[in-house]
């Protein structure tokens, strides 16, 4: 009957085709992120207010619609992820964190000698073990290599903190107590090797060296050299024993 009247069925029949294609690959696509919003839904691996990470991209998620959810991130613009493939791609949740990794390499000066070295990782772990924010079980320091320029420790430790702002506050105070256990050992941070050494160069602190070696000849005396690490006895007496907030923060009274 359309032949008779002229039309050209082939085309019709190809445009059918074509639309019911288009149909079926929306109707796909639509159950895609039916059933990711189905999975999101039921197992939660995020919610709303939670930092993640999706396939690559930071953000907060604001909302969990039917379709698609959506990301703020960092620099304040909105993400939009279709279910469907946020159900299938890496996420990670940094929300649900019980701690978080405190890992540096500090760099001594060449100079420094071995039992001035022993001195600054010995009381660097005893500030890590004392630490009532530092997991004990996870915290180490090592010597790991000798650098370009400079005598390079690992620093290793989980900090118990509820969330990021928490974690930087306890992470800057290690950092500051590792500062001044590396000044007292009489040593100091390696300049880059880029730098030159000037006459005006002080150089190491000889009455502060001589303290820290006597000391580590004491512990050889007394056969309490720590290392590789403190006994179990002594563990148990300093841990979590260090006050934080320090007694001299403002913080100290309402902590």
């Amino acid at each position: 009957m359309l032949a008779i009247e002229g039309v050209n069925t082939t085309a019709v029949i190809t445009g059918l085709g074509v639309g019911g294609i288009a149909i079926a690959f929306a109707a796909q696509k639509t159950s895609e992120n039916l059933f990711g919003t189905i999975t999101i839904v039921s197992d939660q691996p995020i919610r709303v207010g939670d930092v993640c990470k999706v396939d690559g991209q930071m953000g907060t998620v604001e909302k969990i619609g039917l379709r698609s959810t959506r990301l703020r991130t960092p620099d304040r613009s909105i993400v939009t992820v279709p279910n469907g493939q946020l159900a299938s791609v890496h996420l990670e949740n940094y929300s649900v964190r019980d701690m978080f990794l405190c890992n540096h390499v500090i760099g001594l000066r060449y100079e420094t000698s071995a039992d001035q070295l022993r001195f600054a990782m010995a009381e660097i772990r005893r500030l890590l073990y004392q630490h009532p924010k530092v997991q004990s079980e996870s915290a180490r320091v090592r010597f790991v290599r000798f650098g370009s320029s400079s005598l390079d420790l690992e620093i290793f430790a989980y900090i118990l903190a509820p969330d990021y702002v928490a974690f930087l506050a306890v992470q800057e105070d290690l950092l500051l107590r590792i500062m001044d256990i590396i000044e007292a050992s009489g040593t100091g941070i390696a300049f880059p090797s880029q730098v030159t050494y000037f006459a005006k160069d002080t150089g190491l602190h000889s009455e502060k060296t001589e303290t820290a070696m006597a000391e580590v000849r004491r512990w050889r005396d007394e056969k309490k050299l720590p290392f590789p690490d403190y006994s179990p006895e002594t563990i148990q007496q300093i841990e979590n024993k260090l006050q934080y907030p320090p007694d001299d923060s403002a913080l100290f009274r309402s902590g």
